[in-house]
């Protein structure tokens, strides 16, 4: 079974969670709901396998941009459904 990070004594657990994206620069704030992670059960620290933390770029790529380019896009905050973003992406 995996162990947390740092010492920590707890054991992530599958779980979903919610995770905020600001880049400086942007005026998009992205919110990320029901990401899949393995949550640690002292800490609260999420982890996300490579599969996720592809997807969650992808998600962002279109309001965040390139590291060198942001979109110029109007002030605004949006919350993407993650799971559901995932499905659209594999039909």
């Amino acid at each position: 079974m995996k162990r947390c990070l740092h010492g920590c004594t707890g054991r992530p657990r599958p779980d979903l969670v919610t995770r905020v994206f600001r880049r400086t620069g942007s005026q998009v704030e992205v919110i990320l709901d029901n990401i899949p992670a393995e949550v640690c059960s002292v800490c609260g620290r999420a982890f996300f396998s490579r599969e996720i933390a592809r997807g969650i770029d992808e998600v962002l790529f279109p309001f965040h941009g390139k590291h060198t380019t942001i979109p110029n896009l109007p002030p605004a905050k949006v919350i993407v459904d993650f799971a559901v973003a995932q499905r659209k992406a594999a039909a």
